[in-house]
C-alpha cells in the first residue's frame, strides 16, 4: 500500500523519465504500459477521454503517437503537482534528511539513497524499476543501479555529470561507507541503511541510534583486570585524552586467546569513562553474519556518524576478519578506495582508515600474529590479555555464582579458581549450565571440564599445593632440603631459579610447591604436554604466555617435564626444536620472579640451560631410614624390617600404595602394605640412577 509521500515520489520519477524518453522508444512503451497497469494503484483521476483510448490501444498492442505520449506526460505532471501540495514527508524521508545533515550530503546524494531504499522495501517502486526501467538492461545490458546506467540519472532528474560525481572515491557517499561500488560498477548500500525504512513510522529514534549498535553492558569489573594494571590504566588515560581533544587516529588493539575478556574489557573501559560504546559489523539487517566488505563499510559509516560527538568509542571485534597478512592469499581493499573484495590490492586505503579515524577505536583479535605489520604499526597501544591470575579468577567465579543464584562458600570459589585455570568465558558458560541443572557445584565442575577438553584439550589440572602428607624430611637431595628451604624463606624469596632432577615420585614438584607455600606465593604450573603444539611457532607462543601469566599473577612458575622443552640442541632435527629452546632460554634470563623446572632426565637437558639456573638440585630414592619414616607418615604403622631392603622407594610410591590399600582394605596390615611397596619397586626399570647432574 502506498502512502501519500510514496505516491508523490513515484509520480516524480515518472515525470522525470517521461521528459527524457522519445514516444517511440522501448523505454517510453515500457513506462506507459506500467502506468496503465497501475492506473488504479496510482489513483490517477483524469477525465481525458483520449488518454483512456490510448490506454485501451496499448492493451491491444498498438504503438503510441507523439500526441498520446505528450498527453500521458502532461497527466503525470498535473498529478505530481497536486500531490506535492497534499503529501507530507514520511518518517523515512525525514530520517534521510537528518542523515544528510549529519553527514553533509547533497540533495542528489539523498535522492540516490532514497530510490535504493524505497525499491528494496516498497513493492510498487520495485515493480516500477523491474518493469519500466529495467528495459535498458535487456536492450543495453546495463543494470539500473549501476554507475554506467543512463536511466537512473533520468529518473532522478539529475544531470549525468552530477550523477557520476556521486560515486567518486572521495565523494561523501562512498567515502563515508554508505555506498560502495563493485568491479562491475554496481552500486551497493550498506545493509544497515535499511533500518531507516524498516523501523516503525512513529519511532522517534534519531539516525545515529538507528544505524549504530550500542554494545551491551559488560559483566566484568575494572578490578577484574588488575593483572594488567599498568596497561589498563594507560589505555584509560589515552582514550580519555583522545575524547577530550578530538585527536584522530587513536586505535587500541586488545588481543589474546578466546574467552580471556577482550570484549568485556572494552565494555568495562567505556563504562568507566562514562561514554557510549558502539559495536561495528556484528550482524546485518537480517541478523546474519556480515561479510568483510559490509563490516568495513559499517566501520566507515560509524566513524562518520560519530565524528562530531566526541563522546563515543567504537568496538571492532575479531579484526582478523578484515585485517590479515597479505601472505594469507587475499586482501580486502582495492587501490581506488572502493570497499570490495579482491585477490590483491593496496593497503593504503586501510592505513588511511586507521590513521584518520575521528573516533577512538578498540580492536580485538584472537590472533594478533596474523595481522600484517603495516596495520600493527598504526596501533596507538596494544594490550595482551591472557588467562587471569587465581585471585582474579576467584573474584569472577564468586560473582558469577552469585549472579546465577548458585550457593557457594568462599572456600568453594577459592577451590574452583585454583582447580580450573580457565578463562572468564569458560567459567561463565559452565556456571550458566550448572544453574540449569539446579545450581549444583558438581554440575559446574563437570561443565567446565567438558568445555576445557573441547576448547584446548586440557588435561586434569596440576596440583597447586604440596601433597597432604608432604614431609620435607622425606626428600632426599644432594643439599639439605630443610636448611635450603629455610634460607630461601629468610631471604624473602627474591628472584631465583631452580632445576630439580631425579626419578619420578621423589618430590620435585611437591618441593617447589612447598617453597611457594612458605613464601606465600601461588604456583603457576605448566607441563610440557600443555605447551607443546603441532603448529610451528605455537609452542613458543605458549611458553611466552606462561611467563606472562606468572608475571601477572606474581607466582612461582613451574615447568614439569622440562627436558621436553630444554632438550639438547645438538640432537635437534628440525629448526623449531632449536627455536623452542631459544625461546625458553630468553625468557629464563629476563623473568623477574622465581621459577623452577623439574625433569626425570636431567642428562637430556641442553648444557646451556644449566647455567641459567641459580640452584640445581638432584633428588634420589629414599634411604632406609627415610623409608621407615615414610611408612609411619603414610600408614601410621611401624615399618616391617623388609622395607629396608627396598632401595628404589619414593614418597610417590607410598602415596600409590596407600590408595591401593584403601581400596583393598589393607591399611592396618603392615605386611600387605610392604608387599604393595615391593610391587611398586619391581615395576620400575631395572637400573640404578646416579645422583646429581
Amino acid at each position: 500500500m502506498l502512502n501519500a509521500y510514496e505516491r508523490q515520489l513515484i509520480l516524480f520519477y515518472l515525470c522525470n523519465a517521461a521528459a527524457r524518453f522519445h514516444h517511440a522508444s522501448p523505454e517510453a512503451r515500457e513506462l506507459a504500459d506500467w502506468v496503465f497497469e497501475n492506473y488504479d494503484l496510482l489513483a490517477l483521476e483524469v477525465e481525458d477521454k483520449k488518454l483512456g483510448e490510448c490506454r485501451a490501444s496499448r492493451y491491444d498492442g498498438k504503438e503510441m503517437s507523439a500526441r498520446e505520449w505528450q498527453r500521458l506526460w502532461k497527466t503525470l505532471e498535473n498529478e505530481y503537482s497536486a500531490a506535492c501540495e497534499e503529501a507530507q514527508e514520511d518518517s523515512t524521508a525525514r530520517r534521510l534528511q537528518q542523515l544528510g545533515r549529519e553527514m553533509d550530503l547533497a540533495p542528489e546524494d539523498i535522492a540516490v539513497l532514497e530510490i535504493m531504499l524505497r525499491s528494496h522495501r516498497q513493492p510498487v517502486i520495485e515493480s516500477l524499476i523491474d518493469s519500466a526501467f529495467e528495459c535498458g538492461r535487456r536492450h543495453y545490458r546495463r543494470r539500473f543501479f549501476n554507475v554506467t546506467s543512463y536511466l537512473l540519472p533520468y529518473v532522478l532528474g539529475v544531470p549525468a555529470s552530477s550523477f557520476h560525481a556521486r560515486f567518486a572515491a572521495d565523494a561523501p557517499l562512498v567515502k563515508s561507507g554508505i555506498l560502495s561500488v563493485d568491479d562491475d560498477g554496481d552500486i551497493r548500500a550498506v545493509n544497515r541503511l535499511l533500518r531507516l525504512i524498516s523501523v516503525l513510522e512513529d519511532s522517534d529514534l534519531d539516525v545515529c541510534r538507528l544505524l549504530l549498535d550500542a554494545a551491551t553492558s559488560g559483566e566484568l569489573e575494572w578490578s577484574d583486570f588488575d593483572h594488567v594494571t599498568e596497561d589498563r590504566d594507560h589505555i584509560e588515560k589515552l582514550v580519555k585524552g583522545a575524547l577530550s581533544t578530538g585527536t584522530p587516529g587513536v586505535n587500541i588493539l586488545v588481543y589474546g586467546p578466546p574467552g580471556t575478556g577482550k570484549t568485556e574489557f572494552c565494555k568495562t573501559l567505556a563504562a568507566r569513562l562514562g561514554t557510549n560504546l558502539y559495536s561495528v559489523g556484528e550482524e546485518d539487517e537480517r541478523g546474519r553474519d556480515p561479510d568483510r566488505r559490509e563490516r568495513l563499510q559499517e566501520l566507515r559509516l560509524a566513524q562518520r556518524l560519530l565524528a562530531p560527538s566526541r563522546g563515543s568509542i567504537l568496538l571492532f571485534d575479531e579484526m582478523e576478519d578484515i585485517l590479515s597478512d597479505p601472505s594469507s592469499g587475499w586482501m580486502p581493499f582495492s587501490p581506488n578506495g572502493f570497499s570490495y573484495l579482491r585477490s590483491s590490492g593496496s593497503k593504503v586505503f586501510l592505513n588511511r582508515i586507521l590513521e584518520c579515524t575521528p573516533v577512538p577505536t578498540l580492536w580485538t583479535s584472537n590472533a594478533a600474529r596474523e595481522i600484517c605489520q603495516t596495520v600493527l604499526r598504526r596501533m596507538t597501544f596494544t594490550l595482551e590479555l591472557c588467562k587471569p591470575p587465581c585471585r582474579v579468577r576467584e573474584r569472577i567465579w564468586g560473582r558469577e555464582l552469585a549472579r546465577h543464584n548458585i550457593k557457594a562458600t568462599e572456600e568453594d570459589t577459592r577451590s574452583l579458581a585454583k582447580e580450573f585455570d580457565v578463562t572468564p568465558g569458560v567459567a561463565s558458560s559452565a556456571i550458566a549450565g550448572g544453574s540449569l541443572c539446579g545450581g549444583d557445584l558438581a554440575a559446574v565442575r563437570l561443565g567446565v571440564r567438558s568445555l576445557s577438553r573441547v576448547i584446548s584439550g586440557e588435561k586434569p589440572p596440576a596440583n597447586q599445593g604440596p601433597p597432604e602428607r608432604f614431609d620435607l624430611a622425606l626428600v632426599r637431595a644432594d643439599i639439605d632440603p630443610v636448611g635450603f628451604a629455610g634460607r630461601i624463606v629468610k631471604s624473602g624469596g627474591k628472584h631465583f631459579s631452580l632445576c630439580l632432577q631425579g626419578p619420578p615420585g621423589t618430590g620435585k614438584s611437591a618441593f617447589v610447591r612447598y617453597l611457594a607455600e612458605r613464601l606465600g606465593l601461588q604456583v603457576t604450573q605448566k607441563r610440557a604436554s600443555d605447551l607443546m603444539s603441532m603448529w610451528v611457532g605455537q609452542t613458543e607462543q605458549r611458553i611466552a604466555a606462561a611467563f606472562a601469566e606468572a608475571r601477572a599473577e606474581g607466582s612461582i612458575l613451574v615447568f614439569d617435564e622440562a627436558d621436553s622443552l630444554l632438550a639438547d640442541r645438538q640432537g635437534a632435527v628440525h629448526s623449531w626444536e632449536v627455536s623452542q629452546v631459544n625461546e625458553m632460554l630468553t625468557w629464563m634470563e629476563s623473568h623477574p620472579l622465581p621459577f623452577a623446572c623439574t625433569t626425570n632426565f636431567g642428562e637430556n637437558l641442553d648444557p646451556a640451560t644449566l647455567r641459567r639456573f641459580t640452584f640445581k638440585i638432584a633428588l634420589d630414592y629414599l634411604t632406609p631410614d627415610q623409608s621407615q619414616a615414610a611408612f609411619r607418615t603414610y600408614f601410621s604403622l611401624e615399618a616391617p624390617p623388609e622395607i629396608g631392603n627396598l632401595t628404589t622407594l619414593t614418597p610417590g610410591d607410598f602415596a600409590v600404595a596407600r590408595r591401593k590399600a584403601e581400596i583393598l582394605g589393607h591399611l592396618q596390615d603392615a605386611k600387605a602394605l610392604a608387599e604393595l611397596l615391593r610391587a611398586e619397586c619391581e615395576a620400575k626399570p631395572n637400573h640404578s640412577r646416579k645422583m646429581g647432574f
